[in-house]
């Protein structure tokens, strides 16, 4: 099974297209949006190519795999909005996660909720009473068991190796060193990757990914990383040999 997954499109025009074209070419099960493929500046930045959040909402739709996203910090109640809508008139199913998890042939996607912003009209179907890991995590490792250990989709980087100190979520390294997942995808911080040219680490025994991608002042190649799967006889996620692979700037 193979999993896309992108983070930060911000709406740009050359980014979506670009995931058109990754689609095409990996053929995945799966597109993952770790966040922000929503752009909440108001007023939008000035020269930049955005198609709206309506179009955003099509495009993905359009695109002949399974889609699952996380909340990013640019995803607003009023892109958000229009967002859903338009996803909702399309009648595919709308996986957007929110401290919850989702099974695509076989794999328990788990999507860790966004801590920064205002998530009211990305959340309001899918409450958390609190955004500690211990009581919505906990819970979904205790109803899926191994099969939660295979993929999880965080908007901001859980290691100081893969991002400035304003984008680290603690809580969430110590949730992937408390259960320790396959592999965790995050992005968020645009700059750090590029300035270090490292884009992955290990946290215990988990590899983490920051797919921050590369949009100011212009985007350029589009950033993202495949991920293939097997699984055991049980059920339980394995990563394939050379399972991770990155392509783009």
């Amino acid at each position: 099974m193979r999993v896309l997954t992108v983070a930060d499109l911000h709406q740009r025009r050359s980014l979506y297209t670009q995931l058109e074209e990754a689609v095409a070419l990996h053929k995945p099960d799966v597109v993952a949006l770790v966040g922000d493929f929503l752009d909440g500046w108001v007023p939008p930045p000035v020269g930049v190519d955005l198609i709206s959040a309506t179009d955003a909402a099509l495009a993905l739709a359009a695109l002949p795999c399974e889609i699952v996203m996380v909340r990013g910090n640019h995803e607003t109640e009023t892109n958000w909005s229009a967002f859903e809508l338009a996803w909702q008139a399309t009648g595919r199913p709308l996986h957007a996660l929110h401290g919850t998890s989702v099974n695509i042939g076989g794999l328990q996607i788990v999507g860790f909720p966004c801590c920064t912003g205002n998530d009211n009209a990305y959340a309001k179907t899918r409450p958390l009473e609190d955004y500690n890991a211990d009581y919505w995590l906990g819970s979904i490792i205790f109803h899926f068991g191994a099969a939660a250990r295979g993929l999880w989709l965080m908007h901001e980087p859980p290691t100081r190796e893969l991002a400035a100190g304003w984008a680290y979520c603690a809580e969430w390294e110590r949730a992937i060193r408390t259960f320790e997942p396959l592999v965790a995808v995050s992005g968020h911080d645009h700059a750090e990757p590029f300035r270090t040219e490292r884009w992955w680490t290990t946290v215990s025994k988990t590899v983490v990914v920051n797919l921050g991608q590369r949009v100011y002042p212009q985007p350029g190649r589009l950033l993202y990383v495949t991920v293939d799967f097997r699984f055991e006889a049980d059920g339980t996620p394995r990563l394939e040999e050379d399972g991770i692979r990155r392509y783009g700037a």
